[in-house]
């Protein structure tokens, strides 16, 4: 076969597997991972082994999706280390994000499920570094308590996720509400942390 017989092949696959991230995007955000390949395929509108051409296991397909989502998510908390404040950033962040939660199940399974592949593992540790880095400014500049670490705000806030996820709390006031609960216990001072409306 020629390449110029292979190239509609290789660009019917790359449509292929846009349309099978896209819709496992759609039902993962909905529905949580828990989805099952064939419905994703069905949704996609190709085969069951047409998602596996892509994607050697679920796990697989879960990793292409989550990663976009925490790239957001350190996108947005990258920005905050340019704020003035840290401290009103770092909240601020927390209840935007938590907000996004509430409608995307992809992400909250991703920060709270055991997957273990290298792009998905890379995309959880560069989040978590700029995150540590927004956590040390809002600890120097006095906004948060001095004994706080990144494995403490981890915990609250895959409990958080966890505890909603399994409730099926999907109301974003009720997750930013935990939110700024969370950024409360971590305040310098003790008193309510700040929330926008």
């Amino acid at each position: 076969m020629t390449a110029v017989e292979e190239r509609p092949r290789r660009a019917d696959a790359l449509r292929n597997r846009a349309r099978v991230v896209a819709a496992a995007t759609e039902l993962f955000a909905a529905r949580g991972l828990e989805v099952s390949v064939p419905e994703i395929a069905a949704r996609a509108g190709v085969g069951k082994a047409t998602v596996y051409r892509s994607f050697p296991t679920k796990e697989h397909l879960v990793a292409a999706v989550v990663v976009e989502r925490l790239a957001t998510f350190e996108a947005d908390i990258r920005a905050a280390l340019v704020a003035d404040e840290a401290w009103p950033a770092l909240v601020e962040v927390l209840c935007r994000q938590s907000e996004v939660l509430a409608a995307d199940r992809a992400l909250a399974g991703g920060l709270t499920q055991q997957i273990h592949l290298p792009a998905l593992e890379a995309a959880r540790a560069s989040m978590w570094e700029a995150l540590d880095a927004l956590l040390a400014r809002a600890r120097e500049e006095g906004g948060m308590r001095a004994d706080i670490t990144a494995g403490d705000l981890r915990v609250l806030w895959a409990g958080m996720c966890r505890v909603l996820v399994g409730e099926e709390e999907s109301d974003p006031a009720v997750w930013r509400r935990y939110a700024a609960l969370v950024a409360a216990a971590m305040r310098a001072d003790g008193t309510p942390a700040p929330s926008s409306a």
